[in-house]
């Protein structure tokens, strides 16, 4: 008794066990690289996953997305899913363009992702019923028609917005559906994006950044001021040391300076005497003035007697009377 009862209730736990493992095996998405955690909803499932979950629910519940190899990204419907409405819209599209990103790889442009499907849901919106098991990301309803790609910056700065969640109950799963795939084509988009990841604290490497460059733009500014500081003390500094040669005056110098010191004159021993008239005397009396001398040039005038003056003709010459 104790051992049917015993099975009966491992039973019992092994069922749901069962149902969740198959449920888990009909969906496959490859792993992110680190680095891409902002990227994944509030039950940890990477945005691969959660487009598995989407594209699954036209397909019968079962969906897989491959890895991609190196040089490689997916490619929007071509063929018999052309008429997909979980692939054609802006929803999956946003969320396999990061599933591109997060392995490292680029993605393409909405325009070449949507080029085949024969209607297109209006931008923002999943034309089927989410899936009780997953969540979509706020940022997957992001427009990308207007710039025609998927911007990673703008998902990352928009990662706080709510997600979704079912509102239909949950998807019925066809165990008879096939499983269907995303499509893998090399990378070979000319207008796909870099596949490099947003760091957590990017909404403050810009505030860093512009204190980087407000400091770079600061310290010019210093140093251009010091220059021109420096710059203005050397001019003035010149200005009030002229050298002699600057303040130099054009002139000859004064004629006839003296530059000795006088020396007075000292009489020699043969000099003579100034004698007076004295009657008795003869040394002292007067003599006869010579006769005057005169000068004669070709081309000058004749010359006046000496000193300019004519001889005395009525002057005495005798002797003098007692």
């Amino acid at each position: 008794m104790i051992l049917p009862r015993a099975a009966s209730v491992l039973s019992a736990l092994a069922l749901p066990l069962l149902f969740a493992s198959v449920t888990d095996a009909q969906l496959s998405a490859p792993a992110c690289d680190p680095g891409w955690e902002w990227a994944s909803n509030s039950l940890n499932q990477n945005p691969c996953l959660v487009t598995a979950y989407l594209e699954g629910v036209c397909n019968g519940g079962q969906f897989s997305i491959p890895a991609l190899s190196p040089d490689h990204h997916y490619i929007g419907p071509n063929g018999p899913d052309n008429g997909d409405l979980c692939k054609c819209n802006t929803v999956a599209y946003s969320l396999i363009s990061a599933c591109d990103a997060c392995q490292g790889s680029i993605w393409t442009e909405w325009s070449e992702w949507s080029a085949n499907c024969t209607s297109v849901s209006p931008p923002g919106t999943f034309p089927e019923v989410i899936p009780s098991g997953t969540r979509v990301p706020g940022w997957a309803y992001l427009d990308v028609i207007q710039q025609d790609i998927w911007n990673n910056v703008t998902a990352f700065n928009n990662r706080s917005l709510p997600e979704s969640t079912s509102t239909g109950g949950p998807t019925t799963i066809n165990p008879s559906a096939t499983t269907s795939s995303i499509p893998v084509t090399s990378a070979t988009s000319s207008r796909s994006s870099t596949a490099s990841s947003v760091p957590q604290n990017n909404s403050k490497s810009s505030s860093h950044a512009g204190a980087i460059a407000g400091g770079v733009v600061g310290g010019v500014v210093g140093v251009a001021a010091v220059g021109a500081l420096i710059a203005w003390f050397i001019l003035n500094r010149r200005r009030t040391h002229v050298p002699p040669s600057a303040t130099y005056v054009g002139g000859p110098p004064p004629m006839g300076q003296y530059d000795g010191v006088p020396t007075p004159f000292t009489p020699g021993s043969n000099a003579t005497p100034k004698k007076y008239y004295d009657p008795s005397d003869p040394s002292t009396f007067p003599t006869s003035p010579s006769s005057p001398t005169i000068h004669t040039t070709n081309n000058t005038y004749s010359s006046i007697g000496v000193n300019g003056l004519q001889p005395n003709r009525n002057q005495y010459s005798g002797l003098p009377e007692v």
